[in-house]
């Protein structure tokens, strides 16, 4: 059933229809902060143990394990960057596909619900990876704390 914007009412309509995607734009955006603050400290700390590693007289296999860990913990957090990224993209595309629907009188509705699926694909992917970078964090301090007996 379309929804034709020749009132207020239907105006209503189309704008409350736009608020559960913006709010999930707007959640996406703190993980976002959250996951883009972590990814900057693990590089900084990579570049760290990088000079470490340059300028050891001695080779030590524990310090490149750590390098290794937080090497994958970079990756994952840009991978876990990009899919809430993406989620952002989708939900802001389905919002431009309600007002679609509602403007243009098109029947677009299993796009709309494409593109939510996709978008909590995409934030479920990115939380997963945010997780398991949480997990090589704690495995980087046991070996940290491995290096240091």
């Amino acid at each position: 059933m379309a929804v034709h914007i020749e009132n207020l009412e239907a105006l209503t309509r189309v704008l409350q229809a736009s608020i559960s995607p913006v709010a999930l734009v707007s959640g996406v955006g703190l993980l976002i902060l959250s996951q883009t603050n972590r990814f900057s400290r693990v590089t900084d700390r990579l570049r760290e143990l990088a000079h470490d590693r340059a300028t050891a007289v001695a080779k030590s296999p524990g310090l490149d394990r750590q390098i290794e860990i937080f090497l994958q913990r970079a990756r994952l957090l840009r991978l876990a960057i990009g899919a809430a990224l993406l989620c952002a993209l989708f939900a802001s595309v389905m919002v431009l596909a309600v007002f679609a629907i509602a403007v243009l009188d098109i029947a677009a509705q299993a796009l709309v619900l494409l593109l939510f699926a996709c978008s909590l694909v995409s934030l479920i992917c990115s939380v997963l990876l945010f997780l398991w970078d949480m997990h090589l964090s704690l495995k980087a301090v046991e070996e940290s704390l491995e290096n240091q007996k």
